[in-house]
C-alpha cells in the first residue's frame, strides 16, 4: 500500500484522538460541543484498529480466496468462458430468427427464441457491469480502499459513511469475485446439473510454484501432473524457466491445479522422471502463509537448462560446482549422467564401473553415463560443461484448466440448462449476496443506512 496515504490516514486518526481530549480538557459548559469529546475517542480508537486491520487483510486477500479455491485466474477463466458462450449463443439465435421469416411457423420460432433472447442479452448486459466492477477492483483496489481508509478517519464523520462504503467494496469484491465460479460450481452441482462431470468434481484452483534441487532451481524441465484412482491419468504439462518457475501455456507464473483432489508431479528430464515433494500434493491444504510452493526433489545432483543432468538413485551422494566443472562424490546406488552430444566431456570417475548407452526423448537424443560403485569406498566423478548447441524441445503443452474447464468442454446437450444456472442464476444470486454483505459489512463499521455513500 501506499505509505504516504497510510501515514495520512493514521495521522488524522491521531488528529480526531487528540481534538476528543481537547474537547473534553476545554473550560467550556455547552453540552453539545462537550458530547463530542468521548465520540471522537471512540472514534479515533476504532479508526485505528481498521487501519492497521485492513493492512495486513488485504495483503492476504489472494491468499484467502485461494486456500477457498478461488483465484483472479479461476475467475478469468470463468468470465471468459460465459462471455464467449452467450455472445456465441445470442449470434446463433438470431441467425436462427432471421432464417424463420422464410418458414411458415416464423411467429412459434420467434415467441420460443424471444425469451432466451433477452435472457442473453441481460446476461451480456450483466457480464460487462460485472467486468467493470472486476476492473476496479483488480486495477484500482488498493488506490480506492486507500481513499476509504483516508474518508473514514476524517474527525467528526464528516465522510465516515463514504469511507465505510469504500473500505467494504473493495474488501468483500476482491474476495468475492475470485470465489464467484467456486459458489456457481458447488451450487449448479448440487442442483443436478452435470458441468462435465469429471473437470467440475476434481475442481481449480491456481498456485504459484517452483521446482528444485537442494535449493537449486530446476531449468528446462517439463512438469507432468497426474491424478490418481485406481490408476494414474494425466491432467497437465507444463515447463519451468530458467528460475524453476512452473509455468502455464496459458495463465503463466498461475499455475492451474485440480482443488478437490491431491496432484502428483513429476519433474521429467532427458526421459527421466523425478517425483517432485511433497508427493502428492494438496492444493486444498492453501493456507494464509503460502505465497510460493516449493516442490523438490532430492535425487538430482546437477542439471541445468541445456538439458544436462546428473542424479543418483539409492545412493548418498553429494556435488558442487566450480566453473565449468562439476564434482560428484558418495556411495551406494548409482549416479547416472545424462547429456546432449557434445554437452559434457573430460568423464572421470574413480571406484566405480561405467555403463554407456543413448536416450530419446521427444525431438532430442543424447548419450547416458551410469556409474555404479565397485566397493564400499566412496565413489569419485566429475565432468566438465560445453556450451553445446541445444535444440527446441518439441512438445506440446497441455493446462489442466482450459482441457478439462474450456468452452469446448461445456459444450453438452443440456448447454442451456447448463448457461441458464451456471452463468445467469447462480452468478446473480451470488453478486446479490456480495451486494449484501457489503451492505453489512458498511453498517458494521459505521456507515449510515443506505445504498449510496453519503459525502457531505
Amino acid at each position: 500500500m501506499n505509505n504516504f496515504y497510510y501515514i495520512l490516514a493514521m495521522n488524522l486518526s491521531l488528529l480526531t484522538f487528540y481534538i476528543g481530549v481537547l474537547i473534553i480538557a476545554l473550560p467550556i459548559p455547552i453540552k453539545g460541543l462537550k458530547k463530542w469529546g468521548p465520540s471522537l475517542i471512540k472514534d479515533s480508537i476504532l479508526s485505528f484498529i481498521i487501519i492497521i486491520s485492513i493492512y495486513f487483510i488485504y495483503n492476504y486477500i489472494n491468499n484467502f480466496a485461494n486456500s477457498l479455491g478461488g483465484s483472479w485466474g479461476y475467475f478469468n477463466l470463468w468470465y471468459s468462458n460465459a462471455f464467449s458462450l452467450s455472445i456465441t449463443m445470442k449470434a446463433f439465435l438470431l441467425e436462427l430468427s432471421a432464417l424463420s421469416l422464410k418458414i411458415p411457423i416464423a411467429s412459434q420460432i420467434r415467441s420460443l427464441i424471444s425469451p432466451i433472447n433477452d435472457a442473453l442479452t441481460a446476461e451480456i448486459i450483466f457480464l460487462a457491469g460485472l467486468w467493470g466492477i472486476y476492473f476496479i477492483v483488480n486495477s484500482l483496489g488498493q488506490t480506492l480502499l486507500m481513499f476509504g481508509i483516508i474518508l473514514y478517519s476524517i474527525p467528526f464523520r464528516i465522510s465516515r459513511d463514504a469511507g465505510a462504503w469504500f473500505i467494504s467494496f473493495i474488501l468483500v469484491f476482491s474476495i468475492g469475485l475470485q470465489l464467484l465460479p467456486v459458489f456457481a460450481t458447488n451450487l449448479t452441482e448440487s442442483a443436478g446439473v452435470n458441468l462435465n462431470g469429471q473437470a467440475m468434481s476434481l475442481g481449480l484452483t491456481f498456485v504459484n510454484a517452483k521446482a528444485t534441487y537442494h535449493n537449486n532451481p530446476i531449468k528446462n524441465s517439463l512438469i507432468y501432473v497426474y491424478t490418481y484412482n485406481n490408476s494414474y491419468k494425466q491432467i497437465a504439462l507444463y515447463k519451468t524457466n530458467d528460475n524453476g518457475q512452473i509455468i502455464s501455456p496459458y495463465y503463466g507464473d498461475e499455475l492451474p491445479l485440480p482443488s478437490e483432489v491431491p496432484s502428483y508431479i513429476f519433474s521429467v528430464i532427458d526421459n527421466v522422471a523425478f517425483k517432485l515433494f511433497p508427493y502428492p500434493f494438496y492444493p486444498y491444504n492453501l493456507t494464509f502463509s503460502n505465497q510460493e510452493f516449493n516442490l523438490y526433489t532430492n535425487n538430482i545432483l546437477y542439471e541445468n537448462e541445456n538439458y544436462t543432468v546428473a542424479f543418483e538413485v539409492n545412493g548418498n551422494y553429494s556435488s558442487y560446482v566450480e566453473g565449468n566443472k562439476v564434482y560428484i562424490v558418495g556411495n551406494g546406488g548409482y549416479v547416472e549422467i545424462r547429456a546432449l552430444n557434445g554437452c559434457v566431456s573430460n568423464l572421470t570417475h574413480i571406484n566405480s564401473v561405467e555403463y554407456f548407452g543413448e536416450w530419446n526423448f521427444y525431438n532430442l537424443k543424447g548419450y547416458y553415463y551410469k556409474f555404479v560403485p565397485d566397493n564400499q569406498s566412496n565413489t569419485y566423478l566429475s565432468f566438465t560443461i560445453n556450451n553445446c548447441k541445444v535444440p527446441k524441445l518439441n512438445v506440446k503443452y497441455e493446462d489442466y484448466a482450459n482441457n478439462y474447464l474450456g468452452l469446448e468442454n461445456i459444450l453438452t446437450p443440456s448447454i442451456l440448462e447448463y448457461l441458464l444456472l451456471y452463468y445467469i442464476t447462480v452468478p446473480l444470486m451470488y453478486f446479490s449476496l456480495l451486494i449484501s454483505v457489503t451492505y453489512g459489512l458498511a453498517r458494521l463499521l459505521g456507515g449510515r443506512r443506505g445504498i449510496i455513500p453519503r459525502v457531505i
